[in-house]
């Protein structure tokens, strides 16, 4: 037996089910292959593990959902965890790709689907616990049987498509579009409200990204990058990275953090503008001095430059990959220098295709893997020595992609076109 509980800007009410509080130690994101959007709290992009190596990768096995995928599989303690239609979330067997179970939320709206599994895709805690956005309005918090703990509600007709974070002191930090306004929150691990602001922008398919110390959370209202402590989300900076900002939730603007392994160097946000690498220490007095700042360049007899709307990935020694487009006539994958946002190597694409929401998933041996019209690349991170690109195998797939992989494991990677969800290895 359990509780439910609507929760509204700290005020809940409550079910008729049993209580279940998680605690913090067990609220933090799960030790798995990929708990959540980007792998990690910093949104890095930069899994555990070594994807497929190819040269000829099968599909092991191959999932039909309810809906388009627009966001990738969550790997849990005990499986995955999708975004599926409006169920909203089903757990699946990572060793055959069955149901296990669909979000139980029968007990608490009456009814056995709400709204729309949109781009949040579900985070997963230590205890198996998800949580995921949905287009009801809510942020669902569901056990790892399958069963409801709670919803948070945000009632400023806001879609919570952003894919939420999880503090490792347990705290959930989700946003909501909110009619435009932008609200943020944080959330404990029960689902009452820890604290809020409203950022004064639009918020769209956005996770927001932790600092590696866990003081500051950083998140982008599409024409500002923010920062913001992380206990009571007061604010510490904002810069202007746009003129403006895009009316659909489809391009996916999440800041990612950069560590070098002693202390975070660099927080990357993208806009219409290109990628800006910020100080991500900061402090109020910051006059929003970019570290750097990388324009795609302008396709051969173009007006304009190519436009960043994926978030980046960051490779094992640092390198940022992100994929840029112009309609569907010029597209190019990038590898960049940390330091200084120069070009490493770059692949320009001869065949169709957008980069819009598809980041690319980064292994532990460097390999980019990244989605791509129909096609599934997986690149070495390397590049050719000469600035170009070495593509180590490719993949017909039946669609295009709305939505970057995930590494599910050793020699493992999850990805999804239209409504179906792929698992892919050697």
């Amino acid at each position: 037996m359990r509780r439910w509980s609507a929760v509204v800007r700290g005020s809940i009410t409550c079910g008729a089910l049993s209580l279940m509080l998680a605690s913090a130690a067990s609220a933090q994101l799960a030790n798995s292959a990929w708990p959540k959007f980007q792998h990690d709290a910093q949104n890095t992009g930069l899994g555990t593990d070594v994807g497929p190596q190819g040269p000829n990768p099968q599909v092991a096995w191959s999932y039909r959902g309810d809906s388009r995928f627009r966001s990738i599989a969550s790997v849990g303690p005990n499986g995955l965890v999708v975004g599926n239609g409006k169920r909203p979330m089903t757990s699946l067997d990572p060793a055959t790709g069955a149901e296990i179970w669909n979000a139980n939320i029968l007990p608490v709206l009456g009814k056995s689907k709400t709204g729309l599994a949109d781009r949040s895709q579900p985070a997963i805690a230590a205890d198996g616990t998800s949580y995921q956005g949905a287009r009801d309005n809510n942020l669902w918090s569901v056990a790892s049987d399958g069963e409801v703990n709670w919803f948070y509600k945000v009632l400023h007709d806001g879609d919570v498509t952003t894919s939420p974070n999880v503090h490792p002191d347990g705290t959930v930090y989700m946003g909501s579009e909110a009619l435009g306004s932008g609200w943020f929150f944080g959330l404990n691990p029960d689902g009452t409200v820890k604290g809020f602001t409203v950022l004064g922008g639009s918020l769209k398919n956005v996770s927001p990204a932790i600092s590696s110390d866990g003081t500051r959370v950083f998140v982008s209202i599409k024409r500002e990058a923010i920062a913001l402590n992380a206990d009571d989300l007061s604010e510490i900076w904002r810069c202007t990275i746009a003129d403006k900002g895009f009316g659909s939730r489809t391009p996916n603007f999440s800041p990612v953090v950069y560590n070098d392994g002693v202390q975070d160097q660099a927080v990357y946000f993208g806009s219409r503008e290109g990628l800006w690498a910020f100080d991500p220490n900061a402090d109020e007095s910051y006059d929003c001095t970019p570290k750097w700042l990388f324009v795609p360049p302008n396709p051969l007899g173009a007006k304009k430059h190519e436009e960043i709307k994926s978030a980046p990935a960051i490779g094992p020694d640092g390198t940022v990959y992100l994929g840029a487009s112009k309609s569907k006539k010029s597209s190019t994958f990038y590898a960049l220098d940390p330091v200084d946002g120069s070009i490493k190597w770059q692949h320009n694409h001869q065949d169709k295709g957008r980069y819009i929401n598809t980041n690319a998933a980064i292994g532990a041996d460097g390999t980019a893997y990244v989605g791509f019209g129909r096609f599934l690349y997986a690149f070495d991170g390397q590049g050719d020595g000469n600035g170009g690109s070495i593509v180590k195998w490719t993949m017909l797939v039946p669609g295009k992609f709305e939505t970057g992989p995930a590494i599910g494991g050793p020699g493992v990677l999850y990805a999804a076109v239209g409504k179906t969800l792929f698992k892919i290895t050697d």
